[in-house]
């Protein structure tokens, strides 16, 4: 079984244990169909439509600030860039923090799509326990009880895995409920967020990975143009000869 040292290191692992990522994500009703190709290429699709598509992420990812108070772009550092740390069992124990790495991207709706892909908040601030090995959709999978502490520190504190809300007075996370938590083992893409008990607040969902791995057509990121009849129509339109 799975040890609660290692639910924590698989949590801070994702970024580097998956290259492409076909997936389908529930939350709340609401599923939607992924693929990724790291870094920055994305695109989903809800209902069989297109409702999103990212070719590649802007060059510059933050903004610094120089000693004269200008803003200098800071060029993007990408995770599979640098090299953590890992234990005897190849998870990482140890993530680079360097302030040009951005973690984020592919980004999609809010920052509770980002912690699902990469839900390093829970490797630290949190309580873990009943960890165990399931089963999720044919998938390997460690499920665990997840209770956040008051230094709980979610990506965003709107669009935290678990359920909760931050204290302005004292600056800490007020937690209201527990939550069983699954990551898929091969990728440790946070699979279930599901709450526990009726005071709970936040999101809930549910993702089901299709495949792993698997090369990925440049097509699939690209919006389709309009044929040459349907350019021509609109340009006819356009000048009032239509």
């Amino acid at each position: 079984m799975p040890a609660v040292t290692d639910f924590r290191a698989l949590a801070r692992s994702s970024p580097w244990r998956w290259s492409t990522l076909e997936f389908e994500v529930d939350r709340s009703g609401t599923v939607e169909h992924a693929w990724i190709a790291r870094p920055d290429r994305l695109r989903v699709e809800s209902m069989g439509q297109v409702a999103h598509i990212q070719s590649e992420a802007p060059p510059f990812g933050r903004v610094g600030y120089s000693s004269s108070g200008m803003g200098v772009p800071i060029a993007r550092v990408w995770p599979t860039d640098v090299d953590p740390t890992c234990g005897d069992n190849g998870l990482v124990s140890e993530r680079p923090e360097d302030t040009t790495i951005d973690y984020d991207p592919p980004f999609h709706s809010d920052y509770f799509w980002v912690a699902l892909l990469d839900p390093v908040e829970l490797s630290v601030g949190v309580e873990i326990g009943d960890v165990r090995e399931v089963t999720h959709h044919g998938r390997s999978a460690w499920e665990a009880r997840v209770r956040p502490m008051p230094d709980y520190e979610p990506r965003c504190d709107c669009c935290a895995l678990l359920s909760g809300s931050e204290s302005l007075d004292q600056m800490a996370w007020v937690p209201n409920a527990d939550t069983v938590i699954r990551l898929d083992v091969q990728t440790g893409v946070c699979v279930s967020v599901r709450h526990l008990g009726e005071s709970w607040c936040g999101q809930e969902g549910e993702v089901r990975i299709l495949a792993v791995d698997e090369p990925m057509a440049d097509e699939l990121f690209r919006r389709r143009r309009a044929g040459r009849w349907r350019r021509l129509l609109r340009s006819r339109k356009g000048s009032g000869l239509a």
